[in-house]
Protein backbone atom coordinates (compact mmCIF):
# COMPACT_ATOMS: atom_id res chain seq x y z
CA UNK A 1 0.00 0.00 0.00
CA UNK A 2 1.09 3.58 -0.57
CA UNK A 3 0.80 4.42 3.13
CA UNK A 4 3.01 1.47 4.15
CA UNK A 5 5.58 2.27 1.47
CA UNK A 6 5.84 5.85 2.67
CA UNK A 7 6.16 4.90 6.36
CA UNK A 8 8.97 2.50 5.49
CA UNK A 9 10.76 5.12 3.41
CA UNK A 10 10.12 3.21 0.16
CA UNK A 11 7.62 5.23 -1.85
CA UNK A 12 5.96 3.13 -4.56
CA UNK A 13 5.98 4.08 -8.22
CA UNK A 14 2.34 5.13 -7.87
CA UNK A 15 3.08 7.29 -4.83
CA UNK A 16 6.00 8.98 -6.60
CA UNK A 17 3.94 9.55 -9.74
CA UNK A 18 1.00 10.97 -7.76
CA UNK A 19 3.32 13.32 -5.88
CA UNK A 20 4.93 14.40 -9.15
CA UNK A 21 1.52 15.03 -10.65
CA UNK A 22 0.56 17.23 -7.70
CA UNK A 23 3.75 19.29 -8.09
CA UNK A 24 3.25 19.65 -11.84
CA UNK A 25 -0.38 20.71 -11.44
CA UNK A 26 0.65 23.33 -8.88
CA UNK A 27 3.41 24.57 -11.17
CA UNK A 28 1.15 24.95 -14.17
CA UNK A 29 -1.44 26.80 -12.07
CA UNK A 30 1.18 29.27 -10.84
CA UNK A 31 2.75 29.76 -14.27
CA UNK A 32 -0.57 30.02 -16.06
CA UNK A 33 -1.81 32.94 -14.01
CA UNK A 34 1.07 35.07 -15.36
CA UNK A 35 0.00 34.53 -18.96
CA UNK A 36 -3.76 34.11 -18.95
CA UNK A 37 -4.61 37.80 -18.94
CA UNK A 38 -2.52 38.44 -22.04
CA UNK A 39 -3.44 35.63 -24.41
CA UNK A 40 -5.84 33.11 -22.89
CA UNK A 41 -8.30 32.21 -20.16
CA UNK A 42 -8.58 30.20 -16.97
CA UNK A 43 -11.98 28.98 -15.73
CA UNK A 44 -12.44 27.36 -12.33
CA UNK A 45 -15.46 25.42 -11.11
CA UNK A 46 -16.54 23.82 -7.84
CA UNK A 47 -19.31 21.28 -8.35
CA UNK A 48 -21.49 19.48 -5.81
CA UNK A 49 -23.28 16.31 -6.95
CA UNK A 50 -25.45 13.63 -5.39
CA UNK A 51 -26.53 10.33 -6.92
CA UNK A 52 -28.08 7.12 -5.63
CA UNK A 53 -27.38 4.62 -8.39
CA UNK A 54 -23.67 3.89 -8.08
CA UNK A 55 -22.46 0.30 -8.45
CA UNK A 56 -19.45 -1.33 -6.80
CA UNK A 57 -18.02 -4.86 -7.09
CA UNK A 58 -19.62 -7.14 -4.52
CA UNK A 59 -22.28 -4.62 -3.41
CA UNK A 60 -25.76 -6.19 -3.38
CA UNK A 61 -27.61 -2.91 -3.95
CA UNK A 62 -27.08 0.57 -5.33
CA UNK A 63 -24.90 3.04 -3.44
CA UNK A 64 -25.52 6.69 -2.60
CA UNK A 65 -22.55 8.99 -3.08
CA UNK A 66 -21.88 12.69 -2.62
CA UNK A 67 -19.19 14.26 -4.80
CA UNK A 68 -17.29 17.53 -4.65
CA UNK A 69 -15.40 18.32 -7.87
CA UNK A 70 -12.75 20.99 -8.37
CA UNK A 71 -12.15 21.64 -12.07
CA UNK A 72 -10.03 23.97 -14.17
CA UNK A 73 -9.79 24.62 -17.91
CA UNK A 74 -7.08 26.99 -19.14
CA UNK A 75 -5.72 27.98 -22.53
CA UNK A 76 -2.91 30.14 -23.90
CA UNK A 77 -1.38 30.80 -27.30
CA UNK A 78 1.01 27.86 -26.83
CA UNK A 79 -1.37 25.24 -25.43
CA UNK A 80 -3.99 24.34 -22.87
CA UNK A 81 -4.62 22.44 -19.65
CA UNK A 82 -7.63 20.64 -18.26
CA UNK A 83 -7.81 18.94 -14.89
CA UNK A 84 -10.29 17.94 -12.23
CA UNK A 85 -10.23 16.28 -8.83
CA UNK A 86 -13.25 14.40 -7.45
CA UNK A 87 -13.74 13.84 -3.72
CA UNK A 88 -16.38 11.15 -3.12
CA UNK A 89 -18.12 9.75 -0.03
CA UNK A 90 -20.34 6.65 0.03
CA UNK A 91 -23.28 6.88 2.42
CA UNK A 92 -24.55 3.26 2.49
CA UNK A 93 -23.62 -0.21 1.18
CA UNK A 94 -19.96 0.66 0.58
CA UNK A 95 -18.41 0.68 4.08
CA UNK A 96 -18.59 4.48 4.21
CA UNK A 97 -15.81 4.62 1.64
CA UNK A 98 -14.04 7.83 0.72
CA UNK A 99 -12.37 8.34 -2.64
CA UNK A 100 -10.18 10.89 -4.37
CA UNK A 101 -9.69 10.75 -8.11
CA UNK A 102 -8.17 13.21 -10.58
CA UNK A 103 -7.26 13.61 -14.23
CA UNK A 104 -4.89 16.12 -15.87
CA UNK A 105 -4.48 16.72 -19.59
CA UNK A 106 -1.83 19.37 -20.44
CA UNK A 107 -1.44 20.02 -24.18
CA UNK A 108 1.01 21.80 -26.49
CA UNK A 109 -0.34 23.29 -29.73
CA UNK A 110 1.39 21.96 -32.85
CA UNK A 111 0.61 25.29 -34.51
CA UNK A 112 2.52 27.11 -31.78
CA UNK A 113 5.39 24.61 -31.83
CA UNK A 114 5.79 24.68 -35.60
CA UNK A 115 5.11 28.38 -36.11
CA UNK A 116 2.57 27.47 -38.83
CA UNK A 117 -1.20 27.24 -38.47
CA UNK A 118 -2.25 23.58 -38.56
CA UNK A 119 -5.85 23.57 -39.75
CA UNK A 120 -8.00 22.03 -42.47
CA UNK A 121 -11.73 22.39 -42.93
CA UNK A 122 -13.36 22.22 -39.48
CA UNK A 123 -10.05 21.27 -37.79
CA UNK A 124 -8.74 24.36 -36.01
CA UNK A 125 -5.62 22.91 -34.36
CA UNK A 126 -3.95 19.71 -33.18
CA UNK A 127 -2.09 19.45 -29.87
CA UNK A 128 0.31 17.02 -28.25
CA UNK A 129 -1.26 15.80 -24.99
CA UNK A 130 0.02 13.78 -22.04
CA UNK A 131 -2.80 12.74 -19.72
CA UNK A 132 -2.44 11.31 -16.22
CA UNK A 133 -5.24 9.68 -14.20
CA UNK A 134 -4.71 8.77 -10.53
CA UNK A 135 -6.80 8.09 -7.45
CA UNK A 136 -7.33 6.19 -4.21
CA UNK A 137 -10.30 4.48 -2.52
CA UNK A 138 -10.24 3.77 1.20
CA UNK A 139 -12.43 0.66 1.45
CA UNK A 140 -10.42 -1.63 -0.84
CA UNK A 141 -7.12 0.27 -1.24
CA UNK A 142 -7.76 0.67 -4.96
CA UNK A 143 -5.29 2.98 -6.71
CA UNK A 144 -6.14 3.61 -10.36
CA UNK A 145 -3.20 4.99 -12.34
CA UNK A 146 -3.12 5.55 -16.10
CA UNK A 147 -0.78 7.47 -18.43
CA UNK A 148 -2.27 8.69 -21.72
CA UNK A 149 0.08 10.10 -24.39
CA UNK A 150 -1.62 11.22 -27.57
CA UNK A 151 -3.24 14.03 -29.51
CA UNK A 152 -6.16 16.42 -29.00
CA UNK A 153 -7.92 17.89 -32.05
CA UNK A 154 -9.84 21.15 -31.80
CA UNK A 155 -12.83 21.07 -34.19
CA UNK A 156 -15.04 24.01 -35.11
CA UNK A 157 -18.77 23.17 -35.14
CA UNK A 158 -21.39 25.92 -35.55
CA UNK A 159 -23.32 26.53 -32.32
CA UNK A 160 -20.71 24.84 -30.09
CA UNK A 161 -18.58 26.74 -27.61
CA UNK A 162 -16.02 23.99 -28.23
CA UNK A 163 -15.67 20.46 -29.52
CA UNK A 164 -12.47 18.46 -29.09
CA UNK A 165 -11.51 14.90 -29.94
CA UNK A 166 -8.76 13.22 -27.92
CA UNK A 167 -7.02 10.08 -29.17
CA UNK A 168 -4.60 8.52 -26.70
CA UNK A 169 -2.67 5.41 -25.83
CA UNK A 170 -4.10 4.02 -22.56
CA UNK A 171 -1.30 2.71 -20.33
CA UNK A 172 -2.96 1.10 -17.29
CA UNK A 173 -0.77 0.62 -14.21
CA UNK A 174 -3.44 0.57 -11.50
CA UNK A 175 -3.17 -1.31 -8.20
CA UNK A 176 -5.56 -2.91 -5.70
CA UNK A 177 -4.20 -3.71 -2.26
CA UNK A 178 -0.67 -2.97 -3.44
CA UNK A 179 -0.90 -5.51 -6.26
CA UNK A 180 -1.62 -5.20 -9.98
CA UNK A 181 -5.26 -4.64 -10.82
CA UNK A 182 -4.94 -7.37 -13.45
CA UNK A 183 -5.07 -4.87 -16.30
CA UNK A 184 -1.44 -3.84 -16.76
CA UNK A 185 -1.41 -3.39 -20.52
CA UNK A 186 -1.65 -0.68 -23.16
CA UNK A 187 -4.81 -0.02 -25.14
CA UNK A 188 -6.51 3.12 -26.50
CA UNK A 189 -8.84 5.86 -25.33
CA UNK A 190 -10.94 8.07 -27.63
CA UNK A 191 -12.60 11.07 -25.95
CA UNK A 192 -14.94 13.59 -27.59
CA UNK A 193 -15.83 16.55 -25.34
CA UNK A 194 -18.18 19.44 -26.03
CA UNK A 195 -20.19 22.43 -24.79
CA UNK A 196 -23.35 23.69 -26.52
CA UNK A 197 -25.15 26.80 -25.21
CA UNK A 198 -28.86 27.36 -25.89
CA UNK A 199 -31.91 29.05 -24.38
CA UNK A 200 -34.19 32.05 -24.58
CA UNK A 201 -34.65 35.12 -22.38
CA UNK A 202 -33.52 34.45 -18.82
CA UNK A 203 -33.41 30.71 -19.45
CA UNK A 204 -29.79 30.16 -20.42
CA UNK A 205 -28.70 26.53 -20.68
CA UNK A 206 -25.54 24.67 -21.58
CA UNK A 207 -25.25 21.02 -22.56
CA UNK A 208 -21.70 19.85 -22.02
CA UNK A 209 -19.66 16.81 -21.20
CA UNK A 210 -17.43 14.06 -22.54
CA UNK A 211 -17.40 10.38 -23.41
CA UNK A 212 -14.41 8.06 -22.89
CA UNK A 213 -14.19 4.95 -25.07
CA UNK A 214 -11.50 2.71 -23.57
CA UNK A 215 -10.31 -0.41 -25.34
CA UNK A 216 -10.15 -3.89 -23.84
CA UNK A 217 -6.78 -4.58 -22.24
CA UNK A 218 -5.46 -7.57 -20.25
CA UNK A 219 -8.19 -8.44 -17.72
CA UNK A 220 -10.26 -5.30 -18.36
CA UNK A 221 -13.21 -5.24 -20.77
CA UNK A 222 -14.08 -2.44 -23.18
CA UNK A 223 -15.47 0.58 -21.28
CA UNK A 224 -17.63 3.59 -22.04
CA UNK A 225 -17.72 6.43 -19.49
CA UNK A 226 -19.85 9.54 -20.02
CA UNK A 227 -21.06 12.28 -17.66
CA UNK A 228 -23.04 14.82 -19.75
CA UNK A 229 -24.41 17.81 -17.83
CA UNK A 230 -27.43 20.02 -18.48
CA UNK A 231 -26.74 23.35 -16.76
CA UNK A 232 -29.12 26.23 -16.12
CA UNK A 233 -27.59 29.65 -15.38
CA UNK A 234 -29.41 30.47 -12.13
CA UNK A 235 -27.43 33.68 -11.62
CA UNK A 236 -28.92 35.05 -14.82
CA UNK A 237 -32.31 35.34 -13.07
CA UNK A 238 -30.67 37.81 -10.63
CA UNK A 239 -28.93 39.83 -13.36
CA UNK A 240 -25.64 38.19 -12.37
CA UNK A 241 -24.97 35.60 -15.10
CA UNK A 242 -22.14 33.16 -15.53
CA UNK A 243 -21.24 32.13 -11.98
CA UNK A 244 -23.98 30.00 -10.33
CA UNK A 245 -25.59 27.03 -12.08
CA UNK A 246 -27.95 24.19 -11.27
CA UNK A 247 -29.01 21.15 -13.22
CA UNK A 248 -28.30 17.49 -13.65
CA UNK A 249 -25.42 15.20 -14.62
CA UNK A 250 -26.11 11.81 -16.13
CA UNK A 251 -23.72 9.10 -14.95
CA UNK A 252 -23.13 6.35 -17.50
CA UNK A 253 -20.39 3.73 -17.16
CA UNK A 254 -20.46 0.54 -19.19
CA UNK A 255 -18.27 -2.23 -17.72
CA UNK A 256 -17.19 -0.09 -14.75
CA UNK A 257 -13.50 -0.60 -13.82
CA UNK A 258 -13.34 -2.92 -16.85
CA UNK A 259 -15.59 -5.48 -15.11
CA UNK A 260 -17.89 -7.13 -17.64
CA UNK A 261 -21.56 -6.47 -16.83
CA UNK A 262 -20.99 -3.87 -14.08
CA UNK A 263 -22.95 -0.93 -15.51
CA UNK A 264 -24.12 2.44 -14.14
CA UNK A 265 -26.87 4.57 -15.67
CA UNK A 266 -28.67 7.22 -13.59
CA UNK A 267 -29.10 11.01 -13.13
CA UNK A 268 -27.43 13.09 -10.40
CA UNK A 269 -28.39 16.44 -8.90
CA UNK A 270 -25.87 19.20 -9.71
CA UNK A 271 -24.97 22.61 -8.28
CA UNK A 272 -21.85 24.49 -9.33
CA UNK A 273 -20.03 27.77 -8.90
CA UNK A 274 -17.81 29.11 -11.68
CA UNK A 275 -15.07 31.69 -11.10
Amino acid sequence: MIENDLRMGRPSLLARATAALSVLVLAIIICSQRHVAADGFSDWEIQALYGAGFKEPGAASDIQKGIITVQNASAWSWGSSYFFVDFLHSFVNDDGATEAYGEWYPSLSLSALSGQKISAGPINDVSLTLGVNAGHKSSNDANPFVVLPGFTTDIKIPGFNFFTLGTYAYMDRGEVGGQSNGCHATSYQVTPSWAVPFGSGNWKFSFEGFADFIGEHAGCSFQVISQPQLRLDLGNFWNSPGWFFGGTEYQYWHNKYGIEGLDESFPQALLLVKF
